[in-house]
């Protein structure tokens, strides 16, 4: 008797499963409650924008003299993974993006060091600088939406006041980071000049502007000391309130002061709308104004308590500090969704047990079924516990895994119950029986374990955003696997002795007719070696047909399913140009369209700012949508469980309906949260050119390939990165003029700059105000948006700059006042279009997004239409094409020194790395596995034939994928939705790979082992599978039990779908397969071994 036997023999004395079993409780209670609960995993890339200032120069300017240097020197760092830059005029903004799993406060202090140990080289025309982080913590999980039932009453500037002071309150929670207000009107002084009363009072707005700001100052100037005491010195004094400023002396004409309320209204209050903010609810056709607060969590805290904590505040704050008027909604809770996912995940986990169970009871008994049930809370225990020490935190990557992992961790507790069963058939002391059996099983268990952990740890090297969401499937199935081999060791048997009374089951023998079945369909095959062969062949067949399913477009292949969320966003971007009104009222027409879906329940409405980004909204930079021409809904589905189609389908039926509203230059977008990893859009084309190629031939090319898309069936919501043309109205100084009026083009500027932008001045101070109140000039709405108004205001020159002379020698010339229209005059122009760059070179996007295709199958058509001529060309079908036979769509050709690449920012980026990496994972787990199997066995040909199973499943996957698209509904809005092979397939393909060679392994070992007690090599076959037969039947059936719930996730049903229709193929055919390549190997062997025993 060897360590082991020992060891399990001790085992049975009950303290070491006792200990076991109880601290494996205690541990699982205590993970669950103190590791943090989120929905999907953390996904840390970590993102820099680097805003940079350059006054005056145009973006084609700032390009080379700004941007370019910068990403030069940028791309220096370690970690960045990519440099995307837009240059604009007068600025530029450069974003870098980090790898995955970057330290962010690395990154940061990397940035900063870099920027300033290089200053000295920068580009003088740099005004400055700003660096502003962004990642994966700055994502708000609370989202609220405080409106007004009475708009006459608490309009947006009131409710903006009641949010600062909520913000206050809400940032005293624990673990807590940014709280957000996404406000309307703040509190503004507003100084509305008039234009006329400027002129009779011969006053410029330059005078304002140098009186408010000089009036407005408090200094300390020293200290008095007296034979007691110090005395502080003050001098002046700040605006305090708006008599003051209207009484402020600003001129003085022959004498006589000029106040600021002689040539200027004064307004205490809301300043004017620069955004819209609207809240529409299905039980009310009003629209609420609305403002919103968002709050996001500390790095590592559980999501669920910090949003319970909000929510609990939030409630007393409406009891407590809010009018009845103001009502507050939840517009986004990802603790809620967190802890809902897994409590539902945590029920259908407790469902799937008991299904296993009972499953294992009725085909084994009552008693094995306890057995194998205790096994359970124990290795899911473990596992929990370890997820906590290692930083996982409980998510449905997370519990998926767990729900995996159940059909494999049962296996072995079937296997060692199984066969101590057996074992206690024959008469004899029951420990030695049970040492015995678990003896037998010993080394195919072992085995058998190191082949699914070595299957499951290569997804832990699975690059980029994917790694980290399929990290705890890596870890969590290989973690419970190995503890239910510990358990089928250590406390199985004991529970066995414990439970098994006497024999639970008549064990198969060469009379049942299950025994007979079996004999009478593998007997006929082992008889014959042609016949054997033709099976063989003819499940070779079977599987290569299978493999060709997804090369003939039979099985569509796609990164990740689409999820069923509770809400989707509509982005609206009006050409370049467009003002705010008229943003909103294409927004009303687009919340008018989406209010016809039974399905929604509220529409948060932003017009001219964006909303709380969500962390697809921070990798496309959503939270610099802030222009007039861009606007966005936030909208709110009914809960899944009350609206019988899932999120992607409104979202198909809602671009089918808003498709009439995307002309002349207005795109709409409708974008639905994605399952994983996001990407800027679902198919993006980079447009590359060449070195001396104009922005004319590039954007040329960008707007081909754009049209080529837009022919290409079901690709929706095709757009560029080209921005549209924008008038500007440039005033040119006519400097000879000027210099005689001692005026120069800065005060034209700054002149300028106030009437029609406005300008701050400084803050009026008041007590009891979160947010500082700025004092802004600026002229009244009309005056301003008029270019003749503007051409009036009078100007009024530079002591300093104009010179006269007179008896007394050189002195300052009188200083005329002068209207604008004498300096110069407005020209026509067109704003510079933005210059978009990606890794150090000049790009343009080209996105669109898809309806029941994939990524794929365009991708492949539209590069086999590329370049081709008419003469060659052949118009097909959609429906027709395979991966052999790609195109026919439309022939399209490029301008001369132009490219393009589907493989950069949209997911099919993603797709071909996360494949590879799966790939080369399945690889290296075939590779482990062998290496595994070739230790044990001492045989490359057994070892081949126990891994003949692996390929079976393909044979039952492919197919079954195939067979699902045939049933049911398949199209929605009048696009295809069919069922995907994603990802999550391609996991439960690797995870078989382990699950089928612990049935190969144990079914050749027992071949091994009859044969080594003499039995004839066909002999041992049919007894070897009628003994393994039911604990093979039975760990598939427990898998697949298992995995059904599974199916009900539209992320990881794809998962649950390859496990189930794999696990039977493989199962069945196996059972034969593996018999007859055995029989084909070593039959001569057999041969010569009995010859020789003949002599």
């Amino acid at each position: 008797m060897d360590k082991l036997d020992s060891a399990v023999k001790n085992s049975l004395n009950g303290r070491i499963p006792i200990i076991i079993f109880v601290m494996a409780v205690l541990l699982g209670i205590m993970a669950l409650q103190q590791t943090p609960r989120e929905e999907e995993p953390q996904i840390v890339v970590p993102m820099l924008d680097i805003y940079v200032s350059a006054p005056n120069i145009e973006a084609p300017e700032v390009a080379r003299l700004v941007t370019q240097p910068l990403e030069k020197l940028l791309a220096q760092l370690r970690g960045v993974e990519h440099i995307y830059s837009t240059t604009q005029s007068n600025g530029t903004v450069v974003t870098l993006r980090f790898t995955v799993g970057h330290d962010r406060e690395q990154a940061i202090l990397d940035t900063y060091a870099k920027l300033y140990s290089y200053q000295h080289t920068m580009a003088s025309v740099i005004s400055s600088w700003q660096v502003r982080p962004v990642e994966v913590n700055d994502v708000p999980i609370v989202m609220l939406g405080l409106f007004s039932k009475d708009p006459k009453l608490y309009n947006d500037y009131e409710l903006t006041r009641f949010a600062n002071e909520i913000a206050n309150s809400l940032q005293r929670i624990e673990n807590t980071s940014e709280v957000k207000v996404i406000a309307g009107r703040q509190r503004t002084l507003t100084v509305n000049l008039d234009a006329t009363a400027l002129a009779a009072h011969q006053t410029t707005l330059s005078d304002i502007y140098y009186a408010l700001s000089v009036s407005n100052q408090l200094s300390q100037v020293g200290s008095v000391v007296n034979a007691e005491q110090q005395i502080m010195l003050q001098a002046g004094d700040v605006l305090r309130t708006k008599a003051a400023i209207e009484q402020l002396v600003v001129n003085v004409i022959n004498g006589k002061s000029v106040y600021l309320k002689d040539i200027a209204k004064v307004l205490d209050g809301p300043s004017e709308p620069e955004n819209y903010q609207w809240l529409a609810q299905s039980d009310t056709t009003q629209e609420h104004p609305l403002v919103t607060l968002s709050v996001a969590k500390k790095a590592g805290t559980n999501a669920v308590a910090v949003a319970n904590d909000v929510h609990a505040m939030m409630a007393d704050l409406k009891t407590n500090f809010l009018p009845s008027q103001i009502d507050y909604t939840i517009l986004r809770d990802y603790g809620q969704t967190a802890n809902e996912k897994v409590n539902n995940l945590t029920s259908s986990l407790v469902f799937a047990v008991f299904t296993v169970v009972i499953f294992v009871g009725v085909f084994l008994g009552w008693r094995p079924a306890i057995v194998v049930g205790l096994a359970v809370p124990i290795c899911y225990g473990i596992t929990l516990s370890l997820d906590f020490a290692f930083g996982y935190t409980i998510n449905r990557v997370t519990l998926f895994a767990l729900i995996l992992s159940l059909g494999l961790l049962v296996d072995d507790p079937i296997t060692g119950i199984d066969n101590i069963s057996r074992f206690l058939q024959n008469k004899g002391n029951k420990k030695q029986q049970i040492v015995a059996a678990m003896s037998e099983i010993r080394g195919a268990l072992l085995m058998s374990t190191l082949t699914i952990m070595v299957a499951f740890i290569p997804l832990a090297y699975i690059t980029g955003m994917m790694g980290p969401y399929m990290a705890p499937m890596a870890f969590n199935v290989p973690v419970s696997v190995m503890v239910s081999t510990i358990v089928a060791f250590f406390v199985t048997p004991w529970l066995a002795m414990k439970l098994l009374k006497e024999p639970v089951v008549e064990h198969n023998d060469l009379t049942s007719p299950k025994v007979a079945i079996y004999e009478r369909l593998l007997t006929p095959l082992l008889a014959s070696k042609g016949r054997a062969k033709l099976i063989l062949w003819a499940t070779l067949g079977l599987f290569i047909i299978s493999a060709l399913l997804p090369v003939m477009r039979m099985v569509p292949l796609k990164l990740l399913p689409f999820d069923n969320k509770n809400e989707l966003q509509v982005l609206i971007d009006m050409p370049e140009g467009t003002n705010l009104e008229q943003t909103t009222l294409t927004v009303r027409k687009v919340q008018a369209i989406t209010w016809q879906l039974s399905e929604v329940s509220e529409i948060a409405a932003y017009v001219g700012q964006p909303s709380s980004m969500d962390f697809n909204g921070m990798v496309r930079g959503y939270y610099r949508r802030e222009a007039a021409n861009l606007a966005e809904l936030r909208v709110l589905l009914l809960d899944k469980a009350q609206r019988e189609q899932q999120s992607h389908g409104v979202v198909m039926r809602l671009r089918k309906q808003l498709e009439p509203l995307a002309v002349n230059g207005i795109v709409i977008k409708v974008v639905e949260v994605p399952p994983g990893p996001p990407v800027f859009s679902t198919l993006v084309a980079e447009v590359y050119r060449d070195p001396f190629v104009d922005t004319q031939t590039h954007h040329q090319a960008a707007q081909q390939v754009a049209q080529r898309l837009k022919q290409e069936p079901h690709v929706v919501e095709v757009d560029t990165s080209i921005a549209a043309t924008a008038p500007m109205q440039r005033f040119i100084t006519d400097k000879a003029k000027a210099a005689l009026s001692a005026v120069s083009t800065q005060d034209i500027a700054n002149t300028l700059t106030i009437a029609s932008a406005g300008k701050n001045v400084g803050v009026m101070y008041v007590s009891g105000e979160t947010q500082p109140v700025e004092i802004k000039m600026q002229l009244p709405y009309q005056q301003r948006n008029q270019l003749a108004q503007l051409l009036a205001i009078q100007i009024r020159g530079d002591r300093e700059l104009a010179k006269s002379t007179n008896e007394f020698g050189l002195t300052s010339a009188p200083r005329p006042l002068v209207a604008l229209s004498e300096l110069g005059e407005f020209h026509n122009l067109n704003v510079a279009k933005p210059i978009m760059r990606k890794d150090q070179r000049e790009v343009v996007y080209v996105m669109a997004e898809l309806n029941g295709r994939t990524p794929a199958e365009i991708i492949a058509d539209v590069n086999a239409d590329l370049n081709v001529s008419s003469d060659d060309f052949e118009q097909t079908n959609w429906l027709a094409r395979s991966f052999f036979n790609n195109g026919g769509t439309q022939a399209w050709q490029l301008p001369q020194g132009t490219h393009v690449t589907f493989s950069g920012e949209g997911e099919w980026r993603i797709t071909i790395d996360v494949f590879r990496d799966m790939g080369i994972a399945f690889a290296f787990a075939l590779t482990a596995i062998f290496i595994i199997l070739r230790i044990q066995t001492q045989s490359a040909s057994l070892s081949l034939i126990i891994m003949s199973a692996i390929p079976l499943t393909v044979i039952g996957i492919m197919p079954g994928f195939w067979l699902l698209n045939q049933f049911g509904e398949r199209s929605i809005a009048g696009a295809p939705e069919p069922v995907l092979f994603t990802a999550t397939a391609m996991i439960g393909m690797i995870a078989l790979a382990g699950i089928v060679v612990r049935n190969s392994l144990i079914l050749v070992e027992f071949i091994n082992q009859a044969r080594g007690q003499g039995m004839a090599i066909k002999a041992a076959l049919i007894a070897a599978g009628t003994t393994r037969m039911r604990p093979v039947l039975l760990t598939a059936g427990t898998t697949l039990l298992g995995n059904l719930v599974i199916t009900l996730d539209p992320v990881f049903s794809g998962l649950a779908i390859a496990i189930i229709f794999g696990i039977v193929a493989s199962t069945l055919f196996s059972l034969f397969v593996v018999p007859l390549v055995y029989y084909l190997v070593f039959a001569n062997t057999q041969t010569t071994e009995d010859e020789a025993h003949a002599r």
